[in-house]
């Protein structure tokens, strides 16, 4: 008499398990090295690169001119970045698909302090193909990332994700 055995299907759950355990590992961002990059500022056509601020906790925002909610945290991300720069801290704005002209308007209109940079398909592919915006890295002071955040947080969120980086 045979008798089945549920050994297959459980084989498949553990690997699913280990599996989702490992994607959200990677997500976390657990000793996962910040991509470098080169890119232009438009407030003042300077090049900033992210190894420039090894030591920092830095956190990088993707951003596009058309999107509604990277309009609402961004006034947040710059009052972050002025109480906290004293502290080792750098916010980064990467623009994604903005013209110039229009990234001039939104840091007027904003009174954003922090570098807004004009990004491209290459950082954007380097930090996993930016689709959906706002997405943000945090990267520790080591130059890994601690912690990628799909969406618009409040300003408490991210002081609370950054301060013990500091």
């Amino acid at each position: 008499m045979k008798t089945k055995t549920t050994v297959g299907p459980a084989r498949i759950w553990l690997a699913l398990i280990v599996a989702l355990a490992l994607t959200a590992a990677a997500s976390a961002g657990w000793a996962a090295s910040a991509p470098d990059f080169t890119l232009k500022a438009v407030q003042d056509g300077k090049d900033y690169s992210l190894s420039q601020f090894k030591g920092k906790v830095v956190l990088l925002n993707f951003f596009t001119f058309f999107c509604g909610p990277c309009r609402q945290e961004m006034p947040h991300l710059s009052q972050i970045d002025q109480e906290l720069k004293g502290q080792g801290f750098q916010t980064l704005g990467i623009a994604l698909s903005s013209t110039p002209e229009q990234l001039k308007q939104l840091i007027s209109q904003l009174g954003l302090k922090y570098p807004v940079l004009e990004g491209n398909d290459a950082v954007s592919k380097a930090y996993g193909g930016i689709e959906l915006v706002p997405m943000t890295f945090i990267i520790d002071k080591q130059g890994n990332i601690a912690q990628k955040i799909l969406g618009a947080r409040s300003k408490e969120e991210f002081v609370k994700m950054i301060k013990p980086l500091l």
